[in-house]
């Protein structure tokens, strides 16, 4: 289907299924579109509102055009929000390498910061952590850490066709929903967090259609697109063809409510990546509590927990023995 067709369809009010959706996304990813056309398009779909149909179509055309790799790896887990929640500090990144320190394994797809002050691929680099490789060099990673990153531009180039459209028009689109369903390394267990209550079911949908073995979605009642340790947490949770809903509170993690201050992030790269090394290292600093709700989560994900209070435990013990201190430091020597 051709953009400008789609186009007219969704003028109408008219949902694509998810085939036409892949056809369409396939065609922006080509670079033949003519920028006034992608900008209308964009711009429609976010006055229809996306389907969880239409999101997986979209999923189906980005992962189509990008550079995948395959780890050969079960249970593989990602953890990643939408962004455009209540600023904090980089809470996923750090449940990604509290869970890799935990026994699971990760495959961290992010990217640069684009609504925050600091993305995953900066606090990385700050932290002295590889955010590119090749095949080899990541199987490699993985194999010895438990955890590899995967840098959003070297695996989907193509995206490049709309960024311009994108940040022209400066606001909110289905892209901002694509990335953590766009994994290279096609990772079947995900916690995604999204910005919007109302993007919960549509997000668990479009899981549901892309064959997820196992995921959560969430959004922080206080308005964080991860699992809040300050407030209660809305979740949808996606087993195969189930779809089920769940609130967690910050009790179920084994934990008192931390006061919103306490997920600050600092006014640069090198500040956040400080607070980072805090959360992983010293196990009595609020800021080492604030990953255990995400990290517990993911464990249960990677089957390396079996409730999310185990997964709590298991977080808390890694950071007070020391592993995931020792962790950080094995993957800035790679």
């Amino acid at each position: 289907m051709r953009v400008e067709e789609a186009l007219m369809r969704i003028i109408g009010g008219v949902n694509l299924t998810a085939e036409e959706a892949e056809r369409v996304m396939s065609n922006l990813m080509l670079g033949e579109v003519h920028h006034g056309v992608i900008g209308g398009f964009l711009v429609g779909m976010q006055v229809k509102g996306v389907t969880g149909e239409e999101l997986a179509g979209f999923a189906r055309g980005m992962r189509r055009q990008a550079v995948q790799f395959d780890f050969g790896v079960g249970n593989l887990v990602d953890t990643c929000g939408t962004g455009g929640g209540r600023a904090t500090f980089n809470l996923s990144t750090g449940a990604a390498i509290l869970a890799a320190a935990c026994g699971a394994k990760v495959a961290k797809h992010g990217n640069r910061a684009v609504t925050s002050k600091c993305g995953s691929a900066d606090v990385l680099e700050a932290l002295g952590v590889p955010i590119e490789g090749n095949l080899d060099e990541q199987k490699k990673r993985l194999a010895d850490t438990g955890l590899v990153f995967l840098y959003a531009p070297s695996h989907h180039p193509a995206v490049r066709h709309v960024a311009p459209v994108r940040k022209a028009l400066g606001v909110r689109t289905y892209f901002n929903l694509l990335g953590p369903l766009a994994n290279p390394a096609g990772a079947k267990r995900q916690m995604i967090g999204v910005f919007d209550v109302r993007n919960l079911d549509v997000v668990a949908k479009a899981l549901q259609i892309l064959g997820a073995e196992h995921a959560f979605v969430v959004h922080g009642q206080d308005g964080m697109d991860e699992v809040s340790p300050c407030a209660g947490t809305d979740y949808r949770e996606v087993k195969g063809s189930e779809i089920s809903a769940g609130v967690w509170r910050p009790s179920d993690f084994g934990m008192e409510a931390l006061a919103p201050a306490d997920l600050d992030h600092g006014d640069g790269i090198a500040e956040n990546a400080e607070i980072l090394r805090e959360a992983l290292t010293e196990s009595a600093s609020v800021k080492s509590a604030a990953l255990i709700p995400n990290t517990a989560v993911t464990l249960v994900l990677a089957g390396v927990a079996s409730s999310v209070s185990e997964g709590a435990d298991l977080a808390r013990a890694a950071v007070a023995s020391g592993e995931a201190g020792r962790l950080l430091d094995r993957l800035a020597a790679r």
